[in-house]
C-alpha cells in the first residue's frame, strides 16, 4: 500500500505522533545527560568532600605523631640529664677520694723523708740512677 491509498487525515496523525515521539526522545535523551551530570557533580563533591577529610585526619596523625616524638624526647633526655648527673656526682667523689689518697701519701712521704733523710736520699739516689741509665738507650 502507498501513502495515497491511506486516508490524508491518518498520515497527517501518524506524522505528528512520529514527530511528537522523536521530540520525547530527544527530551528524554536530553534528561538522561543531565541526570548523567548531576551524578557525576554529586560523585566530584562526595569524593572531595572524603578527600579533604582523609587529609585532615593525617595531618591529626602527623601532628600527633610529633608531639609523641617531642615529648619521648624530652622524657629520655631528663632520663640522660638524671645520669649524667650521677655520673658526675661519682665522678667528683672519686676525684675527692684521688685527691684525698693523694694529700695523705704526700704527708707521708714527707713524714717518711722527716724520719729518715739519708734513706730517703739514698733511695731517690737509687731510682735516679736506674731512670738515667733506662733512658740513655
Amino acid at each position: 500500500m502507498s501513502e495515497t491509498n491511506l486516508p490524508e487525515g491518518a498520515t497527517n496523525v501518524a506524522n505528528q505522533k512520529l514527530e511528537s515521539s522523536a521530540e520525547h526522545a530527544k527530551a528524554a535523551l536530553n534528561a538522561a545527560a543531565d541526570a548523567s551530570k548531576a551524578v557525576s557533580e554529586t560523585v566530584k563533591q562526595h569524593a572531595h568532600s572524603v578527600y579533604e577529610t582523609g587529609r585532615e585526619h593525617l595531618s591529626a596523625a602527623a601532628r600527633d605523631i610529633s608531639e609523641a616524638g617531642k615529648a619521648k624526647y624530652d622524657e629520655l633526655r631528663g632520663q640522660a640529664t638524671n645520669i649524667a648527673g650521677q655520673y658526675k656526682s661519682r665522678a667528683q667523689s672519686a676525684l675527692s677520694d684521688a685527691q684525698a689518697k693523694a694529700q695523705s701519701f704526700q704527708g707521708d712521704a714527707e713524714t717518711y723523708v722527716r724520719e729518715n733523710p739519708l734513706r730517703a736520699v739514698a733511695i731517690a739516689l737509687g731510682v735516679g740512677f736506674v731512670l738515667g741509665v733506662l733512658f740513655r738507650r
